[in-house]
């Protein structure tokens, strides 16, 4: 069931866990300030609201699992109950962290630092003093009347 949970969070950057909280990935994207283009932030927070999942969440799980909408809402609230039975107790979710329970609270405990990931660029600017030179180009014109006067000869030669 984790690693369900995990791909769903995954795809939907968001998970309710029932009577529990939500987690929600948060995205900073990248920004220029001066010379420097600072990193995306990608986070993952953690809000203990009480709410019970969408309908989406339950078609994705009983997709899942092979199972209908009812099962997988029931399996899911025994899932969570079991998980959280003990006073000190966590569901890990995936590699991205953990939900704890400290008698009643709740608190997430991320693995997931988006700064190993993405870092800092610095750019110097570009100091242009040296001069390009021309290059020489031959013009279209010149080139035609050059291969059109290698066809004619061609042509005078291979007659005769």
């Amino acid at each position: 069931m984790e690693k369900i949970l995990e791909q769903y969070f995954i795809q939907n950057n968001e998970l309710v866990l029932t009577n529990v909280g939500t987690l929600h990935l948060s995205k900073k994207p990248a920004s220029w300030i001066g010379d420097t283009l600072h990193a995306p932030e990608v986070t993952i927070l953690f809000s203990t609201d009480k709410k019970k999942p969408n309908s989406h969440f339950y078609n994705y799980l009983s997709e899942a699992l092979s199972i209908s909408n009812e099962q997988a809402n029931i399996q899911f609230d025994q899932f969570l109950q079991n998980s959280f039975e003990a006073k000190e107790t966590s569901l890990s979710i995936g590699n991205l962290g953990s939900v704890e329970k400290n008698n009643n609270e709740y608190t997430w405990v991320s693995n997931f630092t988006s700064n190993h990931y993405y870092k800092d660029i610095t750019i110097s600017p570009i100091n242009a003093n040296e001069e390009l030179e021309k290059q020489k180009s031959i013009q279209w014109q010149w080139i035609a009347l050059v291969l059109s006067i290698i066809a004619i000869a061609a042509i005078v030669f291979k007659s005769f």
